[in-house]
């Protein structure tokens, strides 16, 4: 129906403008986020990161320790994993999800990347950028019923290690019924309309 359909065009509009146009619903798991953009990550550099956050202390791929923290060492570097609270960004660690139906797809004791929150308390999971729009859509329409950017920020900053400002940005702006709230009236084209 026509809720569904506004959900779809939302979904695009969104990674639309995430991506400055390379991706849409349809092909954003098959997107490569610049790797040099340290929020926006796909499964396949997630899994990466857990790859190398898993042999940090033992070396993989047929190299010793030593090998293995040398070709990664500008993760390292950036990344930080340690297990004290350095501050913001710091504080990666793995953790296996102690339930299942994490956003409907992932199960008990599956491996994620994580981070602590800024106040080192609490340990906070990496989304794949395929992930972004089901996990602003959960926090802004359905808990929070269309509350602003601050709300929705917060909420998000709670939950996960990688929605930055810009992100939840992006969402508000294409999000219809705040927009059609705005006075930029509700977008609805022909084929949203049924015959």
């Amino acid at each position: 129906g026509m809720i569904e359909s506004m959900v779809a065009a939302h979904r695009d509009n969104f990674y639309l403008r995430l991506t400055k146009n390379q991706a849409d619903a349809s092909t954003i798991d098959g997107w490569a986020p610049p790797p040099n953009n340290a929020n926006l990550k796909s499964a396949a550099q997630l899994a990466e990161w857990i790859h190398i956050a898993t042999h940090w202390n033992t070396g993989a791929d047929g190299l010793d320790a030593g090998a293995f923290r040398a070709k990664h060492k500008t993760w390292y570097s950036r990344m930080k994993p340690v297990t004290y609270n350095l501050g913001r960004r710091t504080g990666i660690h793995l953790r296996q999800l102690d339930v299942g139906g994490y956003e409907g797809r992932d199960v008990k004791g599956m491996t994620v990347l994580c981070r602590y929150n800024k106040a080192g308390n609490k340990s906070i999971v990496y989304l794949e950028v395929g992930r972004l729009f089901d996990a602003l859509f959960q926090i802004h329409a359905l808990e929070l019923n269309h509350r602003g950017r601050d709300a929705t920020k917060n909420l998000a900053d709670e939950r996960y290690a990688n929605i930055p400002d810009g992100t939840v940005r992006a969402f508000l702006e294409t999000c219809p019924i705040c927009n059609a709230r705005r006075g930029g009236g509700l977008q609805v084209t022909l084929a949203d309309v049924p015959i």
